[in-house]
């Protein structure tokens, strides 16, 4: 399937709800599989695995339906939507990281390193992501 094919799927609207639907699937799936990396990583550090998992979970929900909305409004042509949708992503995106770094306590710095380096990665992974699907 080719970018222009993806765009003539993504103008029928059973197709986008349909879209939408596996993409929240996928970002649920992620979350719960990052709940359990995270938690090994920062539980010593004080983080409380159960709050971060709800924060993450919940949070995941919007950030699904936002960053598709940011995207499907951008190919409406609908601008301020778009850009509207695309800072609640943002929020969304960073909120359950947010509270590992409000959380957790006496971290090491090589750990606080490796998250850093693992957030900008994911980070730039997703700029990119948004980028190409906005062409």
């Amino acid at each position: 399937m080719g970018i222009r094919d993806l765009f003539r799927f993504l103008e029928d609207a059973q197709a986008r709800r349909k879209g939408i639907r596996i993409w929240i699937a996928l970002v649920l799936a992620w979350s719960i599989g990052r709940s359990l990396v995270v938690a090994k990583v920062f539980e010593k550090y004080g983080l409380n695995p159960q709050i971060y998992f709800a924060i993450d979970f919940l949070s995941s929900i919007p950030y699904a339906y936002a960053s598709a909305q940011s995207l499907l409004t951008f190919l409406d042509k609908q601008r301020g939507k778009s850009i509207a949708w695309a800072l609640l992503t943002i929020v969304m995106f960073y909120l359950p990281d947010i509270y590992i770094v409000m959380a957790s306590r006496q971290v090491p710095p090589s750990t606080y390193l490796g998250f850093a380096l693992i957030l900008i990665a994911l980070s730039a992974l997703a700029y990119e992501q948004w980028k190409e699907k906005r062409r």
